[in-house]
């Protein structure tokens, strides 16, 4: 069950980060997310660096460190992201 949140999560993170596009490849955006969950730099993936990311992502979107992800943090988390889609002309 841990495994399907932690997929579930993933895809969470490359749908707010890439535009639908060719599934044959990965677009700039969802190169850079899979760089960010890939430490080792290997070009795999392995469990312990989902964990590793989704904890890292986790306590940087808890803006209140209260251990939960609000509604508003989420947006919060949406309004950094389109600030800095404009910001780098993405928009």
């Amino acid at each position: 069950m841990v495994w399907l949140i932690r997929l579930h999560f993933i895809i969470l993170v490359f749908l707010l980060f890439s535009k639908i596009t060719n599934a044959d490849d990965l677009t700039d955006d969802e190169k850079m997310v899979f760089n960010f969950v890939d430490l080792d730099n290997d070009d795999r993936l392995s469990s312990m660096e989902i964990d590793q990311s989704i904890n890292l992502i986790f306590q940087l979107v808890d803006i209140n460190k209260d251990g939960f992800i609000s509604k508003t943090e989420i947006i919060e988390l949406k309004n950094i992201i389109n600030s800095l889609k404009w910001v780098f002309g993405e928009e």
